[in-house]
């Protein structure tokens, strides 16, 4: 049996919400607050989460509270210096390949929006200290709860449609619209699923989104599952719905080749005989057809009408 997770995001995905879910999965708060001091900022932030409700039902929040000392420019950071600090941290092997690869699909956005390249990034909110937390603390927490891995090293993570939200919302960058450039850009890059649930608030946050995006390996329904534990994480909206993200963990019997890693493609096959044809034209042609996208190419020598050479 395979242990997965779905995500069932009614009211959207966050960073915070995703962390308050790891942790009300059963991740000891203890145990992620001691891995993510491998990080070396653990002066800058104080992590905590608490129970709270909504809609009647209870849910965990997480909070990343930054120190005053470290707030303002400082808080911001390029990404060739996360990922450094991400490289040499004392974290599990596979929560440290998941946080890179986050970081770098949120660069890649990021980039796109603006027009430069993933390395000149300078983060902003998505780049201060508590993205960090929730991003490398979301990977260490699926890492503890034992999803398996698919063979692209990527966890058995599935993950409903996204929510658009809407309305405007103040950034760095000024005023903008809902879903943010980087959101849109990131479901671009995915082919993520969406779909409107008439809430006007920002319920994808770009953090949420790469999380998302880089970690799950299909979107749409849960898979056949046997569940055996749920997560309920929360975030700061107390909306007209329950905004309660909830993570289903448990064993899975039958997979898509999709959520494996496998990829399935149709590829043409073109047979054809030529007549009275010189060796010689045989290896350009090789070349010819190689330098188009020809994956193989293959010939037998048969003899034609008259005793022709041909192939």
């Amino acid at each position: 049996m395979i242990k997965a997770a779905y995500l069932q995001c009614p009211t959207g995905i966050s960073g915070d919400m995703c962390l308050g879910a790891i942790i009300s999965s059963g991740v000891p708060i203890t145990y992620l607050i001691n891995k993510l001091n491998n990080l070396g900022i653990a002066a800058e932030y104080n992590l905590w989460a608490e129970l709270v409700m909504r809609k009647g039902q209870q849910a965990t929040q997480a909070h990343v509270e930054i120190a005053h000392n470290h707030r303002g420019p400082h808080s911001s950071r390029h990404l060739p210096e996360i990922k450094q600090m991400i490289l040499q941290a004392d974290l599990p092997p596979r929560a440290k390949d998941w946080s890179l690869k986050v970081f770098q699909n949120l660069a890649i956005a990021e980039g796109a929006v603006h027009g430069i390249s993933p390395e000149k990034v300078y983060f902003h909110e998505i780049g201060a200290v508590d993205a960090i937390v929730d991003i490398v603390g979301t990977c260490v927490g699926l890492d503890f709860l034992g999803i398996s891995s698919n063979l692209q090293g990527l966890p058995m993570l599935y993950c409903s449609p996204l929510p658009t939200g809407g309305g405007m919302i103040k950034s760095a960058h000024g005023i903008i619209s809902v879903p943010v450039p980087a959101v849109l850009k990131l479901w671009e890059m995915r082919g993520c699923p969406i779909y409107s649930n008439g809430i006007a608030k920002e319920l994808v946050t770009p953090t949420g989104a790469a999380l998302a995006m880089t970690l799950a390996v299909e979107f749409g329904e849960p898979p056949r599952m046997t569940i055996s534990q749920i997560g309920l994480g929360t975030g700061q909206f107390d909306l007209q719905i329950s905004n309660i993200l909830q993570l289903w963990l448990g064993e899975v019997s039958e997979i898509s080749p999709k959520a494996t890693g496998n990829h399935l493609e149709n590829i043409s096959i073109l047979e054809t005989q030529l007549d009275d044809l010189n060796p010689q034209v045989v290896g350009y042609v090789f070349e010819a057809l190689f330098a188009v996208g020809a994956v193989d190419v293959f010939t037998q020598q048969i003899g034609m009408k008259k005793s022709r050479p041909g192939c």
